[in-house]
């Protein structure tokens, strides 16, 4: 039975156990394995687990839309009934996520395969063209709210064996929950108090930290404001620090972000948190706010613009050392019609047009219109160190025009996050981090 063929027996008022258990197994994320094309002998590395030598998601059968779910929930369902679907959904969560731990793709540190599949538990644009655990997030998510509206008793129950879960994506789950009304304050607050430091900040747990803040701040006990300030102030502990990375940076630009979020929502942040702020205004002064919608991402999949792609003939039997100077002579005649020799290139040859990128890199020749072009593009590599190479060059980039092809950067990495090394990719987010973030705050403002 798939989701579609579920929907007509949900209007129909069929919430048999049959039915909803039949329903939480077509939401379950189911283990996909292909092929690792990042992954290469000439990375010198020992296979330590099994998602090193193969690639490893978590997906919902293809027709499931977690939108036509809610659609045909109903809203008038007992109480009773909406208790029922939660906690059939939450035991099929809890194994997708138990066996996700177990192919070591899921984790309670670092960045996982739930946090690039759950960009928001709350409904959010960023949610767009996501799959594999959102799916059955989002209908958890929704049909939490309304059973709170009708057994805040019963909801306050389920969010709290979310939190007392193992695993980070149910503990996500519970602070979207603790946000709402209907859940008694002090219990969101004593969850923000009690959760690791490391998560505090971790993506994409920050995202469902920032809202439960901005919703419920001003009605968590004083005492307790405090003490979550308190933690706030220390930032994410020194050990999170990827090998390499600037720490004081990094642990400067995460505090930085979430009190400059509650200064902007009017809260009263003291005066240990003020000083701190603004000894880190004078440490960072290029430093500004981050828009209100992306409080709490630290990867921001942008709007790209996306060409049609021109006559590739042209580049055709041109070596690679002259690929991007000569599709810039073809550009300076060609005709609008013509289209983008250099798009086109991206888009069918994605592997040759990095190549060309990377001989006009020796020579410090850093294109952003070229880079962005590559950097949108969505065809898959056919050489496996493509992706890799990218990544390398992205860190080679020169700061003083890393902002241009910044935006494009934090898209391509969106999409590559799982499958590049630790050692490329906490560097790289780190970098197109702190660029897109200064950016997108000068046009919001502008």
């Amino acid at each position: 039975m798939d989701g579609s063929t579920s929907y007509p027996q949900l209007k129909r008022g069929d919430h048999s156990v049959a039915v909803l258990e039949r329903l939480a197994n077509v939401l379950r994320p189911k283990l996909k394995i292909g092929k690792r094309l990042s992954w290469s002998a000439a990375e010198k590395k020992t296979p330590e687990r099994p998602s090193d030598l193969m690639s490893i998601d978590y997906e919902v059968e293809d027709g499931v839309s977690s939108d036509d779910v809610i659609r045909a929930w109903p809203s008038n369902a007992e109480a009773e009934t909406d208790e029922s679907l939660l906690l059939q959904l939450t035991t099929a969560l809890g194994a997708a996520l138990a066996d996700a731990t177990d192919v070591g793709v899921e984790g309670r540190e670092g960045y996982s395969t739930s946090d690039a599949d759950v960009p928001s538990v709350a409904r959010h644009r960023q949610n767009e063209y996501r799959s594999g655990f959102l799916l059955i997030v989002r209908v958890m998510a929704e049909v939490w709210t309304q059973l709170a509206k009708k057994s805040p008793s019963r909801a306050i129950a389920l969010a709290e064996h979310w939190r007392d879960s193992p695993f980070r994506l149910m503990w996500r789950l519970a602070m979207f929950s603790f946000a709402d009304s209907a859940v008694p304050a002090g219990i969101g607050a004593d969850m923000l108090i009690s959760l690791s430091s490391g998560e505090l900040f971790l993506p994409n747990s920050s995202v469902e930290v920032y809202r439960l803040i901005r919703s419920r701040w001003n009605d968590f006990p004083a005492a307790k404001r405090r003490e979550i300030l308190r933690r706030l102030c220390d930032g994410p502990p020194r050990s999170r620090s990827r090998e390499g990375a600037e720490i004081d940076r990094y642990i400067d630009r995460s505090r930085f972000d979430i009190l400059s979020d509650m200064v902007r929502d009017g809260f009263n942040i003291g005066r240990k948190a003020e000083n701190l702020l603004a000894d880190i205004r004078a440490r960072w002064p290029q430093w500004q706010p981050k828009p209100a919608e992306q409080a709490g991402f630290y990867i921001w999949h942008g709007d790209g613009a996306r060409e049609l792609g021109g006559d590739t003939s042209k580049l055709k039997g041109v070596a690679d050392s002259e690929l991007v100077a000569e599709a810039r002579k073809i550009a300076e005649t060609a005709s609008f019609m013509e289209g983008d020799s250099w798009q086109g290139l991206c888009l069918s040859d994605p592997d040759r047009a990095l190549r060309g990128l990377d001989a006009a890199a020796m020579i410090e020749d850093w294109s952003p219109e070229s880079w962005e072009k590559l950097l949108w593009s969505s065809k898959a590599y056919a050489d496996a160190g493509t992706e890799q190479k990218i990544a390398e060059l992205l860190l080679q980039w020169p700061q003083d025009s890393f902002d241009k092809i910044a935006a494009a950067g934090s898209s391509w990495l969106d999409g590559h996050a799982k499958t590049l090394p630790d050692a490329l990719l906490w560097p790289l987010w780190d970098r197109i981090a702190d660029e897109t973030l200064i950016e997108s705050a000068a046009v919001d403002d502008a």
